[in-house]
């Protein structure tokens, strides 16, 4: 969790001096696309070394490694030469080293714990991260105004530091991989086939793809609301900007306590649902608490999604595919980059309460279809 508060507190000083060099708002989406494109390129094939390799150590050497783009920020910086362009190729590098930390650090949960406990340790997992989403930044805000940017960028190196420290002392249940195969792309497409044909895991990578373009992105468009529906201000956007994370970590206590007893595709399908449902109740609200009320549920059906979909994964895709099952899930990561722009042309052509409604609408009806035909056919008892 260390490293995740640092790294939000890394991106609020990043997005923050690029603004002041660039006075341009598309120059920060530009650096969201700079994050988001290595992660849809090259978070696949990183399940190919996630198989192929110890995950701990490949966790260690990540933290490690990602220290370097950030010295040479430091360097730059301190020499007052930084430009925009800088930061545009220290991002696009920052990113391709940290595209296989996702699927290592979700795949590598199944060697600390036992089976029965999955579901807790998932959700553990994704309380330390939705934690870390609500603290990074409001530190962010306060530590540039204490120690600047550079403070900031070195306080995440330190963070990384300690973390890579802090996963030599883990332990892992060792198990032997057998690998049958060393031909990295026969590799690469084995991971993509075991999906295709695993029903409840091709559901939840569908609904992930589907969420990513047509629901995720919403939190952009949230100054919107809080202006021009809500008439709030910046207190009021605040309030809105946490509550989805919020009500991520309270549903956590829910999946925590249902543990096996509920059918985990059934849930599965439930939250991908309700989650479209809540953001078109949300765009239809002009109350002020009730809307923060129905961003709290959504939060709450966007994280209990995807510790579902993980824990699935966990259970079903055998040892030796983890990395690469779990490489084409996270792929939803990068096609963020994607629905940022049909939520934000959505948004321009029919205005920012309709046109997320009907993204919404659309999430839903894909959604709905796939776990139709796909689980359908599945026994009662499966999942």
């Amino acid at each position: 969790m260390l490293g995740s508060v640092g790294h939000f507190v890394q991106e609020v000083a990043l997005f923050w001096i690029a603004y002041e060099i660039t006075g341009s708002a598309m120059a920060l989406g530009l650096l969201g696309l700079g994050s988001a494109a290595p992660r849809l390129i090259l978070g696949a094939f990183s399940g190919v070394l996630v198989d192929r390799y110890d995950r701990k150590l490949l966790l260690i050497l990540v933290q490690f490694v990602s220290i370097i783009p950030i010295a040479i920020f430091l360097a730059i910086y301190a020499f007052g030469a930084l430009a925009f362009w800088h930061l545009l190729v220290l991002e696009i590098f920052f990113g391709s080293i940290r595209a296989i930390n996702p699927s290592a650090a979700q795949s590598i949960l199944s060697e600390l714990v036992p089976r029965a406990d999955l579901m807790n340790a998932v959700s553990l997992y994704t309380v330390g991260f939705n934690i870390a989403r609500i603290a990074g930044p409001s530190l962010g805000g306060v530590l540039i105004l204490w120690i600047g940017i550079g403070g900031c960028y070195a306080a995440f190196a330190a963070s990384l530091l300690i973390s890579g420290v802090g996963m030599l002392f883990i332990r892992t249940t060792k198990e032997e991989v057998v690998k049958v195969e060393k031909n990295f792309f026969r590799e690469f497409r084995e991971g993509f086939h075991y999906v295709w044909h695993a029903p409840v895991i091709l559901s939840s990578v569908v609904a992930a793809y589907t969420f990513a373009v047509f629901i995720v992105t919403y939190q952009s468009f949230l100054p919107v609301f809080a202006k021009e529906v809500l008439q709030v201000g910046p207190e009021g956007l605040g309030i809105l900007m946490a509550a989805p994370g919020l009500g991520g970590i309270a549903s956590l206590s829910f999946l925590a306590s249902v543990g096996e007893r509920w059918n985990r595709a059934m849930l599965l399908w439930f939250m991908t649902t309700t989650t479209p449902v809540f953001l078109m109740l949300f765009c239809a609200s002009p109350i002020f608490w009730l809307s923060v009320l129905l961003l709290a549920l959504v939060g709450a059906g966007q994280v209990s999604f995807r510790t579902i979909s993980r824990v699935i994964i966990q259970v079903e895709a055998p040892r030796n595919l983890m990395g690469r099952v779990m490489s084409v899930f996270n792929l939803d990561q990068g096609m963020r980059s994607i629905g940022a722009v049909v939520l934000g042309a959505s948004a321009t052509f029919f205005g920012a309460s309709l046109g997320l409604a009907l993204a919404a609408a659309v999430s839903l009806i894909v959604t709905t279809t796939i776990f139709y035909r796909l689980l359908g056919k599945q026994p009662k008892n499966a999942a």
